[in-house]
């Protein structure tokens, strides 16, 4: 049977493993008397440590400090760990293939990815397309006339030729514009508008 180090009981011991390194090693704690009397060596040097600590000078960061030796325990025992294994050649295992059940997450991970993409393209097309509406038709009045065009077409409602001067020329926010003309002979009023929706 092979024990773990004395490194990995004393961080054990200390609740500093992660948690399989724990679950691993408590199996074997629970079932090595040797490895048992290791850790109960460790948690009474713990107790005599602490009660040392009662004793020693207040004022130092005794918490501090004991965070500051288990970081450099961790970095010596990684350090150790990668110069150990330096020059050792790596094992590889055989190249396995993809579990089903990974293929089939996989799938319709890329699935919903697909279907996700497609409906926003479509929702993008349709936003384009409105955006390339027509131009918009535009109402206009001016002493020649009223009217309304669209950039490629243009209706126009002229006055009197008479008289070319319009007498009150409107236009609205609303898409409506007029013209009011007056013919100066007879008095008569014409009046043009244009509404555009």
């Amino acid at each position: 049977m092979k024990h773990p180090s004395i490194e990995k009981l004393a961080l054990y011991d200390g609740g500093e493993l992660s948690w399989w390194d724990r679950l691993v090693l408590r199996r074997h704690v629970t079932g090595c008397a040797q490895c048992q009397a290791e850790v109960a060596s460790f948690r009474e040097a713990a107790i005599t440590v602490r009660e040392e600590n009662e004793e020693m000078p207040a004022g130092v960061q005794w918490d501090r400090l004991a965070a500051e030796m288990r970081a450099n325990i961790r970095v010596g025992i990684a350090a150790s760990d990668a110069i150990s294994a330096y020059g050792k050649p790596i094992e590889v295992g055989p190249v396995q293939g993809m579990p089903w059940r990974m293929a089939v997450l996989t799938s319709g991970l890329v699935l919903m990815v697909t279907v996700g993409y497609w409906l926003n393209a479509a929702k993008k097309s349709e936003q384009t397309a409105a955006m390339r509406a027509p131009d918009p038709v535009v109402a206009e009045a001016s002493e020649r006339g009223v009217g309304m065009s669209d950039g490629s077409k243009e209706l126009v409602l002229q006055g009197p030729k008479a008289n070319v001067r319009a007498a009150i020329v409107t236009v609205s926010t609303v898409g409506s514009a007029g013209a009011r003309y007056v013919d100066e002979d007879t008095g008569q009023i014409t009046v043009n508008n244009v509404y555009v929706e």
